[in-house]
């Protein structure tokens, strides 16, 4: 029985103890504090509690572990009150000595907030360095970790930063003193991974970040150290994988008052085998960069100024991705007067444009200069490039009215982008003009106020200053344009930019020539199938006081034209009024001219005609015009053409026919022919004539004299007066078998003998004539006479 009251005594004095301690804090807590460790149980900031921690019946609001310990707490709760820091100092570092940092757990207390610190020192002109196998990611000091982790780092008492879990960094080094934390929330078991702390070579910075970007997109967020001394500096190495590019963008920052202005703080970047790049806090900084880079950020020395300025504090940001790259490496010909352009449209696009590894917005080159030039994940509607091309000739010898063609050798230049704008500086010789023709089917007006149907557009203007002359389009039926001005402007320029074929087309053929008598002449050759278009030089605005235009309308001779004016502007003129006047070519005949305050009609040309427009001095407004032109049938004159193209047929027709009639009656009516055979015997004249077998086959036995000598029988009545005054008579002689007599009277014989018939000879050499006696030659002279006559 007394056993019994003894047990029952016993479990309830247990049992009331259990509940006192539970109410005072709970169980007894069992310590081991390792060697080189002391552990600060300390209330939290800002909290105001009547709890404590007891040990041995000594109960206060902090205490000190150094040594093995068992304790409680006067509360029910004491992890929301104490927050728990283990402090390990690792000593002196030695050179060949590396340390790995592996925190042991304090069950007892799990639930508390705790903070592990290893205390560093390395010997003079040494550095700390601290090895993460995982790597860390920085994040600001007041932002937490997901897994209830935060690392910070302190070099001399500053701290450098914080940093969690699964990130970038792999490794922070630090001056001689440095110190190493790691926070876990309560109730979070303690996950720490592997750091080794070596020591590294003497360093005259803050702290050097190695950051090794991993091969693939991401997003590292850097800053710098939450209070940064004066005339300090951080640095990061970042290693960067190969097929990635890394861009810099600055997030926010706060600068300090400097006593140097001069010395405000800037991002320094070095870059392997290239050129160190300086860049101030509020500009661009690199992007799509490539290799190794090392970024310094160095503070300067403050000024003491009321009220104090603030510190120095940058965050910034860096991105590898993988990007669609273009480049083009080359020298610009010297020889040529080129300058390219090449614009990043949206600076806040994706796209990277680069010169020589500097990122901008805007890229400029000129002739000689060697360039490399790179695009990443550019598009072409991101990009525009711009050519300006001076074409300069100086003397006329070397330009003389020769057509040049107007070109651009595009593929030489290997830009990645498509050719936008083109633009041609024609510089002629002092007071020349400049003549424009399209060598693809002329140009015609592209007025700003009309729906462009091509994809090409001209400008054309003068050089300095720069007046504009008109826009223009290819495919028209402008034939040519002449211009008073030696120093012009042609710019082609895309509508569209899924047309990149605008370097490759010939647009133009320009020569220099002597000067011209209007400012403008337009020469024009309208179609019947379309109207054509016309506009006053600088459309819409006016045209210059006191110039003029003239436009050259060509038309076939069968076709008139109907002038239309569309849209006339007619300023206030002081002195001599604009006039507008159109005037026939041939003949010059003046069909239309304006007066003051006239109403400008329409107008009805029946041929090629000149339309002129000339604007006053000074000009009170803008004097411009818009005119059409409509070609028609001409009848009438059509009609006379197809009448005189039939009389001329006619005509022809009816002396064809002539000619074959008189050809046929011609062969129809043939005379008989006598032939006389020089081969007939003459006394003294031939040898043995041949006979009637050796008969020349063109000779006839029958020869009717009359047919040939009948001429001389006329004449015989005259002849007789003179036989006896003739020569000796000639010997008798019997005619030869198959001879026959040539002769009918003695004066045809005497001719023939003597060779004065007709005066010609019957001999291949000179006749020898007989002694003649004047009565001889008057006779003869009335002979001839008469055969002379008719």
């Amino acid at each position: 029985m007394g056993i019994w009251r003894f047990t029952c005594f016993s479990l309830l004095f247990g049992f009331f103890l259990s509940s006192f301690s539970e109410f005072t804090g709970g169980a007894e807590l069992n310590v081991a504090v390792e060697e080189g460790t002391i552990i600060h149980i300390n209330t939290g900031a800002g909290i105001n509690t009547q709890c404590e921690v007891c040990i041995s019946q000594v109960c206060q609001s902090s205490v000190i572990l150094r040594n093995n310990t068992s304790l409680n707490f006067s509360c029910s709760q004491p992890e929301d009150v104490f927050i728990v820091q283990i402090i390990t100092d690792i000593g002196e570092l030695s050179v060949k000595m590396k340390s790995n940092i592996e925190p042991k757990e304090h069950h007892a207390f799990q639930k508390f907030n705790r903070t592990f610190t290893w205390n560093l020192k390395s010997p003079a002109m040494w550095t700390a360095y601290f090895k993460f196998s995982t790597g860390l990611r920085q994040i600001q000091p007041t932002d937490s970790c997901p897994d209830k982790h935060v690392y910070t780092i302190t070099s001399k008492n500053v701290s450098v930063g914080s940093f969690c879990h699964n990130g970038a960094i792999t490794g922070v080094e630090v001056n001689n003193v440095g110190k190493l934390s790691l926070e876990v929330s309560g109730g979070q078991p303690l996950d720490m991974k592997d750091i080794v702390v070596s020591l590294g070579f003497a360093i005259y910075c803050l702290a050097v970040f190695e950051v090794v970007l991993p091969e693939k997109s991401s997003i590292q967020d850097l800053f710098t150290p939450n209070t940064f001394p004066e005339n300090t500096e951080t640095i990061w190495r970042f290693t960067m994988p190969k097929v990635y590019y890394i861009d810099f963008h600055i997030i926010s920052y706060t600068v300090p008052t400097c006593l140097q202005p001069e010395r405000i703080p800037k991002m320094r970047y070095n870059r392997k085998n290239k050129k160190q790049l300086v860049k101030p806090l509020n500009v661009t900084q690199p992007l799509a960069e490539t290799g190794d880079i090392m970024l310094l950020i160095k503070n300067c020395e403050i000024s003491r100024s009321d009220p104090p300025s603030e510190d120095l504090m940058v965050h910034f940001q860096i991105s590898s991705i993988k990007r669609k790259t273009g480049q083009c490496k080359r020298k610009l010909p010297e020889n040529e007067t080129l300058q390219i352009r090449v614009v990043k449209k949206d600076p806040k696009s994706p796209c990277v444009l680069k010169l020589d590894s500097d990122a901008m917005d805007t890229v400029t080159i000129a002739s000689g200069d060697y360039y490399d030039i790179e695009s990443f994940d550019c598009s072409k509607d991101e990009l525009e490039l711009t050519v300006n091309k001076i074409i300069e000739c100086e003397e006329w010898r070397n330009c003389v009215s020769t057509p040049f063609n107007i070109t651009f050798n595009y593929k030489e230049i290997c830009i990645p982008v498509a050719l936008k704008t083109m633009t041609w500086h024609l510089h002629g010789p002092q007071n020349s003009s400049v003549e424009l023709q399209s060598p693809t089917g002329g140009l015609r007006y592209c007025l700003p106020e009309d729906k462009y149907n091509s994809i090409l557009l001209l400008n054309v203007s003068h050089d300095n200053p720069a007046i504009t002359v008109g826009q223009f389009c290819p495919k028209g039926t402008i034939e040519k344009i002449q211009i008073c001005e030696s120093k012009i402007a042609v710019t082609a320029s895309v509508t569209s930019l899924n047309d990149q074929n605008l370097a490759t087309e010939l647009f133009l053929t320009y020569s220099f020539t002597e000067d011209i008598s209007e400012h403008y002449i337009f020469t024009v050759a309208p179609k019947m199938d379309n109207p054509t278009v016309l506009a006053t030089p600088a459309w819409p605005s006016g045209m210059k006081p006191s110039s003029n235009v003239s436009w050259i309308i060509n038309m076939e001779p069968q076709l008139k034209s109907n002038l239309k004016f569309m849209n006339v502007s007619q300023p206030e003129c002081i002195e001599v009024y604009t006039n507008i006047a159109v005037q026939t070519i041939l003949p010059q005949t003046m069909v239309y001219s304006t007066k003051k305050d006239e109403n400008i009609n329409d107008v009805l040309v029946p041929e090629s005609f000149y339309l002129n427009m000339t604007n006053c001095k000074s000009p009170t407004g803008n004097f411009r015009a818009m005119m059409e032109i409509r070609l028609q049938s001409n009848k009438n004159k059509l009609l006379g053409i197809i009448l005189s193209i039939v009389g001329i047929m006619l005509m022809i027709i009816t002396a064809v026919v002539i000619w074959i009639v008189l050809r046929k009656k011609k062969r129809n009516k043939a005379p008989p022919v006598s032939v006389y055979n020089p081969n007939a015997f003459l006394p003294g004249l031939h040898g043995i004539p041949k006979s009637q077998e050796e008969e020349d086959p063109h000779s006839y036995v029958y020869i009717d004299d009359t047919l040939v000598y009948s001429h001389l029988l006329d004449k015989e009545a005259e002849n007789e007066q003179c036989k006896d005054e003739s020569g000796p008579p000639l010997p008798d002689r019997p005619v030869s078998k198959g001879e026959s007599l040539v002769t009918k009277g003695n004066a045809l014989v005497y001719g023939e003998l003597y060779g004065y018939t007709q005066g010609q000879s019957t001999t291949s050499g000179s006749p020898k004539s007989p002694i003649k006696t004047s009565e001889d030659e008057a006779c003869e002279t009335k002979l001839c006479e008469r055969e002379e006559s008719p």
